[in-house]
């Protein structure tokens, strides 16, 4: 029996004029009529900016047109399914919605395009019946720019695995460096239950944030979700994470011998502060005995005697988006968890599961 399958937005590259997380909801596009923000009218769902597929050449005096050009909504699903439905509203987009669009669908191995450049009429809802196709994600590609209200997916959920537990719920948090606006408790018990920023946020001043999480007992992790969600303006640049194989080991020590943001010069000469906050703030780096003080790289370094294993050495981070890393470097059970981003700004969710289950 064919039913509604929830869904829940992992990245989008464009959504000027709305908050996109609504275009998944299962009710009907509102009414907004008449409503306004600072970006003109309220429109329900998701809208991008305009112009997508031409560009301005001024030294040719022309332009460029890009047929193939769009923007992408990325989908994932809360369970995997067989989708055998999908419907698409363009509800109160008169002459401003996408004009076409194409759906893939991702089964965890490959992708299949369900549907292709298929027609999108204003302000009507449209159903398209498609070869049943298992998934666990979705990408949405709309052909050139403009809205749409609603899309959902319908077909049969497969076998219920159990919900997954986040190790980081039953974890203790220490040795965070900046909770100004918001604690790393707040992002461990962040989900997608509200329209606002919330979760672990940062003061401008931080040049590198950190928390230490004590798991209940040691776990190995297999994957690390870092949840930008509606930070759109202030999410970090970047995530990382170590973890402490010793169940025995001093934090304090282990602290002592834990990663730590240096400086490395054009002519080679790396800089390791003990307090990198402080020596950026005060501009430190200006009085180092190199030729250009003014420029530099920032590079994680971590000392040979460290104990802290790597688990994701890097991961690049986005605003708005869920961020999935599943390629762990250590894979063997760890006690404590350094968790780091850089330079500051908030996260809404941060978890990360182990092997055991799903």
């Amino acid at each position: 029996m064919t039913s509604y399958i929830p869904a829940f937005l992992i990245s989008y590259t464009d959504s000027s004029f709305t908050n996109p997380h609504e275009v998944l909801r299962a009710d009907e596009p509102e009414y907004r009529v008449g409503t306004f923000t600072h970006m003109g009218a309220r429109y329900y769902g998701f809208e991008s900016k305009r112009h997508k597929a031409t560009t301005t050449d001024v030294a040719a005096q022309r332009f460029t047109f890009d047929h193939d050009a769009h923007d992408t909504l990325v989908i994932g699903f809360n369970d995997p399914a067989t989708m055998s439905v999908v419907t698409v509203s363009t509800r109160w987009f008169t002459g401003n919605q996408v004009p076409c669009i194409s759906v893939d669908l991702f089964d965890g191995q490959q992708w299949t395009t369900v549907l292709e450049r298929v027609t999108l009429a204003p302000d009507q809802d449209h159903r398209f019946d498609i070869d049943a196709t298992d998934a666990v994600e979705c990408k949405v590609r709309c052909y050139h720019e403009g809205g749409i209200s609603r899309i959902n997916f319908f077909g049969e959920l497969h076998a219920d695995q159990g919900p997954r537990i986040n190790l980081l719920e039953s974890a203790h948090i220490s040795h965070v460096s900046n909770d100004h606006y918001g604690k790393p408790r707040d992002a461990v018990i962040g989900i997608r239950g509200v329209d606002h920023m919330f979760g672990w946020e940062s003061a401008r001043t931080g040049f590198g944030e950190q928390a230490v999480f004590t798991l209940a007992e040691p776990e190995a992790i297999s994957e690390i979700v870092v949840d930008t969600y509606l930070h759109r303006l202030n999410p970090p640049l970047s995530c990382h994470a170590f973890g402490l194989t010793d169940t025995n080991a001093d934090l304090a020590s282990s602290m002592a011998q834990r990663p730590r943001w240096s400086l490395r010069f054009d002519d080679g000469t790396l800089v390791i502060p003990e307090d990198f906050q402080d020596y950026m703030l005060t501009e430190q780096f200006l009085r180092e005995p190199v030729r250009n003080t003014r420029q530099f790289n920032i590079v994680l370094h971590q000392p040979d005697n460290s104990p802290w294993q790597p688990l994701l050495t890097f991961g690049e981070l986005f605003a708005d988006t869920y961020h999935r890393f599943t390629d762990i470097e250590y894979t063997g059970p760890v006690s404590h968890i350094l968790y780091m981003h850089y330079p500051n700004g908030g996260i809404h969710g941060l978890k990360m599961f182990t092997r055991k289950g799903r």
